[in-house]
């Protein structure tokens, strides 16, 4: 391998055994055991990483830490709002899927539209930034929802639930059963429920760094009733969703989700 699939290597150690800022590090000898090299090629690929600000070596336990260069680069990362980080992601499912694409945020019991991504379908139906909708009976509010507890759930529809759209969950009871079922499978599906003829799949992800969440929604005009999405569409979303969430540590996308 070359130095640098080496140093990806060393690096991959602290994920694999969920090393936390603060925590004892990795030895010499787990970076020899990982890469399976001769010890005179190990050090100075450590070396090299120390003084470089990859990593850094505790002068008593003599485990190598994190360095100050990468804590760095993660800090601004993690730092920036979740709606600009999500942005790019959002951009690349618009392109592979050719949906209209929304980045939206919770707001008490609605969804504001902070994104929008217009689609290159023949019925492009796109919902303006700022926009807000029920959250109960949207795609992406109940994939937001569905970070929630069914008590905090309860506790944001305690003054009273009404569905304002047909095919939406018409009680709280309905809303629930619906958010249990996202939980499972990590995403949400609404067919014609705020505009007649149209569909979307949504899924969330949380920047725990900053105590944000946003939804990522894909919509398109609906289908059929035996099959109301495209599998494509689907497996493009969650693996979109699933490379944000890993960057962000999301630990909700590290359970296992069903398609």
């Amino acid at each position: 391998m070359t130095t640098l699939e080496n140093a990806t290597a060393v690096l991959k150690l602290f994920s694999q055994r969920r090393i936390t800022y603060g925590a004892s590090g990795i030895s010499f000898s787990d970076v020899v055991a990982q890469l399976g090299l001769p010890k005179s090629t190990v050090s100075r690929l450590l070396q090299t990483m120390e003084s470089q600000g990859m990593l850094e070596r505790d002068p008593e336990s003599r485990l190598y830490k994190i360095g100050e260069l990468l804590l760095s680069v993660t800090s601004h990362y993690l730092s920036t709002p979740l709606v600009e980080s999500a942005a790019a992601a959002m951009a690349q499912l618009n392109q592979l899927t050719f949906c209209a694409g929304y980045i939206s945020m919770l707001e008490g019991r609605e969804n504001r539209v902070m994104r929008t991504f217009p689609g290159s379908h023949f019925l492009q139906v796109v919902t303006p930034v700022g926009v807000c909708s029920p959250a109960a009976e949207t795609s992406v509010g109940r994939a937001i929802l569905a970070r929630e507890s069914d008590e905090q759930v309860c506790e944001r529809f305690a003054a009273g639930y009404r569905a304002t759209f047909p095919n939406s969950p018409q009680t709280l009871e309905a809303l629930l059963q619906k958010l249990a079922q996202v939980r499972q499978q990590g995403w949400s599906l609404a067919c014609n429920e705020t505009l007649p003829g149209i569909s979307s799949l949504a899924t969330s992800v949380t920047n725990k760094h900053r105590g944000e969440t946003v939804g990522l929604c894909l919509s398109f005009p609906s289908q059929s009733e035996a099959q109301p999405y495209s599998p494509q569409v689907l497996e493009a979303l969650l693996r979109v969703s699933r490379q944000l969430a890993e960057k962000l540590g999301d630990e909700y996308w590290q359970q296992s989700k069903e398609v």
